[in-house]
């Protein structure tokens, strides 16, 4: 059996030093310090001073999950990682996440919503890349698809629109059918579906400008000539570009 011979508050407020015989023997919460009725003169056993510290350990945990939770929304992942990071016991970590669930303040289904919601508003992402971060994030695959299947397919479509407009800004200098390929391709990085994809092409009603398009193939005709030593090289290479065989054998002639 052990004394408590002294109970001292600390700076923090809220908090108390506790001392055994004489010596410093564990930190406490108020909580903790009345749900076990401290004070001078009380004696405890061995079991008795490992469950106070275990549950000591278990509000420490809470509030360093709590205080993690201020600043953002997260997934039961992300919490469990936290804590695990800051060598928290199994046991105490599973209490806490209990706990937050019975709260509210952990819920992996209105996280889902939330992140999809945020992520339509403020990025370019699509549903699969969407995805992928939810799945990273701990999200269960099944409220991932069940939010996914949720989304607004107009919503998806004007995001998908926007970002392709910036797309055929920066592909400028390319030739139309490159341009395309470009657009398609960083759609798909996105995260779009094919469906979207198409939609979207259909949506901007680009057209080739043929005098821009053979403009761009002798400009670029006349940067890049000097590093083909046959004709059938610089071809292939132009054809790479997007240009038709046609129009390069007609612009090499005429050079």
């Amino acid at each position: 059996m052990a004394k408590v011979t002294k109970i001292q508050a600390q700076k923090r407020k809220g908090r108390y030093n506790v001392y055994l015989d004489g010596k410093y023997a564990f930190p406490v919460a108020e909580t903790t310090l009345i749900e076990f009725r401290l004070m001078n003169g009380t004696e405890l056993t061995d079991s008795q001073i490992k469950e106070i510290q275990d549950r000591e350990n278990i509000n420490k945990a809470y509030g360093d999950a709590v205080n993690y939770l201020s600043y953002q929304l997260r997934t039961k992942k992300e919490i469990k990682d936290y804590l695990y990071k800051k060598e928290y016991h199994r046991d105490a970590v599973d209490l806490v996440i209990k706990k937050l669930e019975e709260l509210r303040y952990l819920d992996d289904e209105s996280y889902a919503t939330s992140y999809i919601n945020t992520q339509l508003k403020t990025t370019s992402n699509g549903p699969k890349i969407i995805e992928q971060k939810l799945v990273q994030k701990g999200v269960p695959d099944n409220l991932i698809q069940d939010k996914l299947f949720e989304i607004n397919q107009d919503t998806l479509l004007e995001n998908a629109i926007e970002f392709a407009k910036k797309q055929v800004r920066k592909q400028k200098r390319a030739s139309f059918q490159q341009m395309l390929t470009k657009i398609r391709q960083s759609l798909y990085q996105k995260g779009f579906s094919k469906e979207i994809i198409e939609e979207t092409i259909n949506d901007l009603e680009l057209e080739p400008d043929e005098d821009e398009e053979l403009d761009k193939l002798k400009a670029l005709v006349q940067k890049v000539r000097h590093r083909y030593d046959k004709p059938e090289k610089l071809i292939h290479y132009l054809m790479t570009k997007g240009y038709h065989f046609d129009e390069i054998k007609r612009v090499l002639s005429d050079n």
